[in-house]
């Protein structure tokens, strides 16, 4: 009868189900369909590869490329990164060796010196003759021990599985910063050889306003025009120095930003050579985007490992129901003389299985399997929200990457024409048809629209890195989760 009991016991114990309706639903790869096929319909688009993992070479600027590669030694944000990864490796290592025996070696040696008050014979008149008491005493313990807990409900396999699914996590989101770091990188890098190209620009514009200012003084003094146009043309030139001064300090933060990002110091250049990022060749785009986009993002595969982790938590919490057995046993030699230690009378050993069976928790364990479908619950919405933002992100910059190529090519049209009008304009000075007023003025349009010019080819090449981002920068997951896009990790 109490066998049955015991036996009715273990069952009672194990018994714990989770409803299906308590579970998160993992969305498929990708709830989006991302067709390519309008975006391949444009010149500046073709059907490829996705980015490589030196995606930056594609901007065809070998300085660039220098600045990349020190980064990737150097830059204090990925070897912390790193360095977070080898410590989630080795913890999922240290929930590893619970599958495994223990083992260990033990010596222990007690040397006691006893007060004669203690043994002294004339305390124990009833022993007969003259006892040969030592007064010191020197226990020696030599042990080996071994322990193991059989793991027949999985729950150390699991907790193993869900540090291994976190170390995994890790992995994808070191490439995640890495991917963070080289675009902010290359971002800073175009936006100051904007800004330098910018500055120089401006600089022109100040010489011309400068040239301006002097022939309104000049016709003034002849009588041509009053002093309205000359104060015009003053505010004109100064307005142009505050803009420089303006470019001047954000250049020089780009400056810091940029050497901050290498590794380096703010005041050491690390970008002496001039600038020359460019792309000018069509994009290349995947048209299996729907069908590998989660392979290719890391914070896609880092939050989809996460969500495998916690399933494998969920499985074992739910073996905390269940008994746990575990076997002890030691063996070794002791004896209050080293000279003895060694004889076959001073071995000693035990064996000690053991059984822990949770009958009454005050609803710990159920609280804990509770939280644990919690946190898997947590990381299957923070999975399908980042992989709906992951085919927005794409399908955006598809968008805006179209928009800045046509912005562009707008603006050089423009730029084009308002140049052939100043080289006319000029030659109708030159032929004495117009005034060097008329030239000069329609010379700073030109270079308003130069400024411009620059400004859309940057937005344009920014287009480029985002979207590269947008596809993983040349990420490759190696291996999936087990049941990477099925309906539930946890459901088994």
């Amino acid at each position: 009868m109490f066998k049955c009991a015991s036996i009715l016991l273990l069952f009672l114990a194990g018994c714990t189900h989770i409803p299906r309706k308590e579970m998160a639903q993992l969305y498929s790869p990708v709830p989006l369909e991302l067709s390519t096929e309008k975006a391949l319909a444009r010149d500046f688009f073709e059907e490829g590869g996705w980015p490589t993992e030196q995606w930056w070479e594609m901007f065809g600027d070998p300085q660039l490329d220098q600045i990349m590669e020190r980064a990737l030694e150097s830059n204090p944000t990925l070897l912390k990164a790193r360095e977070q990864l080898k410590r989630v490796q080795q913890e999922a290592k240290i929930a590893r060796a619970s599958l495994f025996p223990y083992l260990d070696a033990e010596y222990l040696e007690n040397w006691q010196y006893l007060s004669k008050y203690g043994f002294d014979r004339d305390f124990f008149p009833f022993l007969p003759g003259e006892p040969q008491i030592s007064h010191t005493v020197d226990q020696i313990d030599l042990t080996l021990n071994f322990s193991y807990e059989f793991d027949f409900f999985g729950k150390n396999r699991y907790t193993f599985l869900a540090a291994l699914g976190r170390a995994r996590s890790q992995s994808a989101e070191t490439k995640q910063a890495t991917l963070m770091i080289t675009t902010l990188i290359a971002q800073t890098y175009i936006e100051l050889q904007t800004k330098l190209a910018q500055r120089q620009v401006l600089q022109d514009q100040l010489d011309e306003r400068i040239a301006l200012y002097d022939l309104t003084i000049e016709r003034n003094k002849n009588g041509i025009d009053n002093l309205i146009p000359v104060y015009a043309q003053e505010q004109n030139f100064i307005s142009i120095e505050q803009a420089i001064t303006a470019l001047d300090k954000e250049i020089a933060i780009d400056k810091h930003a940029l050497s901050i990002l290498a590794g380096a110091g703010p005041d050491e250049e690390i970008s002496p050579q001039p600038m020359t990022a460019a792309f000018e060749s069509p994009f290349p785009l995947p048209q299996n985007l729907s069908s590998d986009l989660l392979a290719r993002r890391p914070d896609l595969m880092a939050q989809i490992w996460l969500v495998e982790a916690a399933s494998r938590e969920i499985k074992a919490a739910k073996a905390d129901f269940y008994p746990r057995i575990n076997l002890m046993a030691f063996a070794g030699l002791e004896a209050l003389a080293f000279n003895n230690l060694f004889k076959i009378a001073s071995r000693q050993g035990a064996l000690q299985p053991a059984l822990h069976l949770p009958i009454f928790t005050g609803g710990e364990l159920t609280a804990n399997l509770k939280a644990k479908v919690a946190a898997f619950n947590e990381a299957t919405y923070g999975y399908n929200e980042l992989l709906l933002q992951a085919a927005k992100e794409v399908a955006d910059q598809i968008v805006t990457l179209t928009a800045t190529f046509d912005v562009m090519k707008q603006q050089i049209a423009i730029t084009d024409a308002s140049q052939k009008e100043v080289v006319l304009q000029y030659k109708r000075y030159k032929n004495g048809i117009d005034n060097l007023l008329s030239a000069l003025q329609l010379q700073d349009q030109l270079q308003q629209q130069l400024y411009q010019l620059y400004g859309s080819k940057r937005d344009y090449l920014l287009s480029v890195l985002t979207l590269v981002k947008a596809l993983g920068g040349g990420y490759h997951a190696n291996e999936f989760p087990k049941h990477a896009g099925g309906p539930s990790l946890a459901a088994e």
